[in-house]
């Protein structure tokens, strides 16, 4: 194909999978960033929470020690000068009782003497008089605030420590080295100049972030430190988040291995997958949608004045699949396509549009090259056919449209339809026929579409009349015997319309079903009438369609019209073409058989016109065969054309078949027939299609017509 961008994968295409990816990439990296914060904003409420429990704990725990001493305070309280000598003894003898807190007594505190720091557990002793007696204070105070801070939420993970206003260490837990305390003594004052309660600038622990939370105790001006480290805490969503990150790593790899594979095996795919579009499945020639572009690109900068397309295809194409089936049908399709390969120039191409319709592009030096591709066409096709098949002759019929400058912006359908138009045209002509797009093929084509648009709608109005022409037994004196039921359509617009106007397009679209079925309706009611009036009985044909015919409720319908009307058995005759018995002899004769049921006569057509051989009479169950005189009288030698007609109609008489020679003109062709053995004669030479009410008044006035040469009949 010369359209890169149909020969390769889409970008866009490629693109969407990995955008989904991005996608979910990116919602997995927003949940996690978005956990993370969530995550450090309840870390921060959880450790604070826990800084306020562990400062109610250390306060209360103070409190205790000061109610403590106040209570041994107020046991001595009213005691004398002299007897305060003795209480350092009885405050030894209570230490060796007491464990954890040690109790000092002295007379007044000497904080020169004293650490401060370390006996900041102090009560007064009021004696007699409310004289002081002297202080009770902790001995070791530092030690039991450290005990206290060991004991706090999270102390084992992190630091409790206390500090006063001065940003100067009162205790902490646990044993730390003096240069890690100083360290950050600027930091911790400065946090409580600011008011600050929190800080993460405090590493005490390297290589661990730490969370610093400050809160007053409100006691001696002292503020309660705690350090947390926020690795204990973050351990199970750190391990969620591994987690998560590892499986976006492996999806992410398994994807693009995925993706790495699907890449390969679309892009080893697509070029069947664009054959498959653009080829024809039968011929493996191109299909109509990859000519269309081609021929477009090609018109796009030819020179039109040398190009030409054509349409072509097999006469009675349909007739041969029911012949000799499908399968061998296929076959020559093949074999078509492949001469028509050969035959295109280097510049041309073609295409098989359906069933067998085939079009190209023709580039050439003169408009001679084409019909001369063709019959070289022609020639090598009956080559290869008559090695494989001598029942049918297969026929080929071709339309051409040569372009010109105008039609640069004309799309490819319609330059196609103009070739189209052409084949049709010439298609019923016999032989193998090469047809060139004209004025008048497209006049008769507009004539052909206003016609069809209203043959429907004609029906239902009953446009369509009956006329019937009489068949007279020349055996019994020229007797009026029957008549067969033809058509003509009058149109308000164009009059009077022959069969040979539409019932070929009524064919192409099975519109002539409804037609038969009209016609045979119309001419039972009629029928009906005429013998409820007590008239002579009569012989009346039908034709049927072969479409009509293999409806699967043909035998069904018409009986039930049959019945519906009333018309006695043996009157009614159903006339088909020989194309419909062709199409398989033991189905056929199965429907002869039920047709007999109902009472129907079966009558062979039109025989002698087309394909039939004598194997017909042999092998079908039919009751009438008809000549058509026509047919015989193409033949230059009369002698020998009597001689074949003498012989079918004496085969027909020991067969037990009946003859009607139709389309008879002359009066010495009836007297040959007569002669000959034929039954009944219909044609000119006694009279003309009539309308039903004519055909009617003819019989009532008389039985017998005398035959009279046809052009003698119009002059008179």
């Amino acid at each position: 194909m010369h359209a890169k961008d149909e020969n390769r994968i889409g970008k866009f295409d490629l693109a969407i999978p990995v955008l989904l990816w991005l996608f979910l990439i990116i919602c997995c990296l927003s949940f996690l960033i978005y956990r993370i914060q969530k995550n450090e904003k309840e870390n921060n409420d959880y450790y604070y929470s826990s800084a306020r429990q562990n400062q109610f704990t250390v306060k209360s725990r103070i409190e205790g020690d000061i109610h403590l001493l106040q209570t041994i305070a107020a046991g001595f309280r009213g005691m004398d000068s002299d007897h305060a000598r003795q209480l350092p003894e009885i405050i030894n003898r209570m230490n060796f009782s007491m464990e954890g807190m040690k109790i000092e007594y002295s007379e007044k505190l000497d904080w020169s003497r004293l650490d401060r720091e370390d006996s900041y557990f102090n009560v007064l002793i009021i004696g007699k008089n409310n004289q002081p007696l002297g202080y009770l204070y902790t001995g070791n105070a530092r030690d039991l605030l450290k005990q206290i801070l060991n004991t706090q939420t999270l102390a084992g993970d992190g630091i409790c420590a206390v500090f006063d206003n001065r940003g100067c260490l009162v205790a902490s837990a646990g044993d730390r080295d003096a240069a890690d305390w100083n360290n950050i003594k600027n930091k911790i004052y400065d946090m409580i100049t600011n008011n600050q309660q929190t800080s993460s600038e405090l590493n005490f622990l390297e290589n661990n972030h730490e969370l610093a939370v400050l809160i007053p105790l409100d006691y001696n001006d002292w503020y309660l430190l705690n350090v947390f480290s926020e690795s204990g805490l973050q351990d199970r969503y750190m391990e969620t988040a591994v987690g998560l990150g590892i499986m976006i790593l492996i999806s992410s790899s398994l994807f693009f291995v995925f993706f790495y594979k699907q890449y390969r095996t679309i892009a080893a795919n697509q070029k069947t997958l664009v054959n498959i579009a653009y080829t024809d499945s039968l011929t493996r020639s191109r299909n109509f949608h990859s000519f269309k572009k081609e021929a477009e690109r090609i018109l796009r900068t030819a020179d039109l004045k040398s190009c030409a397309v054509w349409y072509c295809d097999i006469k009675k194409f349909k007739f041969i699949n029911d012949v000799l089936g499908y399968e061998e049908g296929d076959r020559i399709l093949i074999e078509i396509a492949g001469l028509l390969q050969k035959c295109s120039g280097q510049n041309s191409l073609f295409c098989r549009v359906s069933a067998d319709n085939f079009v190209g592009l023709y580039q050439y030096e003169t408009r001679v090259e084409l019909k001369n591709c063709f019959q070289k066409l022609i020639e090598e096709f009956r080559l290869k056919e008559l090695s494989y098949n001598k029942r049918i002759a297969t026929e080929l019929c071709m339309g051409v449209y040569f372009l010109e400058e105008e039609d640069r912006n004309v799309s490819i359908d319609t330059i196609v339809n103009r070739a189209n138009i052409a084949q049709k045209y010439i298609k019923n002509l016999p032989g193998n026929q090469f047809g060139i797009f004209n004025k008048e093929m497209w006049d008769k084509v507009v004539e052909e579409s206003e016609l069809e648009a209203e043959m429907e709608g004609a029906i239902e109005r009953q446009e369509f009349r009956i006329f019937i022409q009489p068949k007279v037994s020349i055996q019994m004196n020229d007797e009026i015997v029957g008549g067969e039921v033809l058509v003509r359509w009058e149109n308000p617009r164009k009059g009077t319309i022959l069969p040979g106007q539409f019932i070929p397009i009524m064919e192409r679209d099975e519109k002539i079903i409804m037609l038969d079925r009209y016609m045979f309706e119309r001419s039972c009611q009629w029928f009906h009438q005429y013998l409820k009036s007590g008239s002579k009985p009569i012989n009346l044909a039908v034709n049927v369609s072969k479409v009509g015919l293999l409806r699967d409720d043909f035998v069904d319908y018409y009986g039930s019209i049959k019945e519906k009307y009333e018309i006695p058995d043996g009157l009614l005759e159903l006339e088909f073409t020989e194309t419909v018995m062709l199409t398989d002899d033991i189905v056929f004769n199965s429907l002869v058989a039920r047709l007999h049921e109902k009472g129907f006569i079966c009558s062979l057509d039109d025989f002698g016109a087309g394909y039939s051989s004598l194997n017909l009479l042999k092998n079908l169950s039919i009751d009438i065969v008809k000549l058509d005189i026509m047919f015989f009288r193409k033949s230059s030698d009369i002698r020998r054309e009597r001689i074949v007609i003498s012989n079918i109609i004496h085969m027909a008489k020991e067969l037990q078949i009946k003859t009607i020679a139709e389309g008879v003109e002359y009066t010495e062709t009836v007297e040959f027939l007569k002669t000959a053995g034929c039954n009944i004669v219909q044609g000119y030479v006694f009279a003309r299609p009539m309308p039903v009410e004519s055909f009617e008044k003819l019989l009532k006035e008389t039985l017998i017509l005398v035959p009279q040469d046809a052009y003698k009949a119009v002059n008179t």
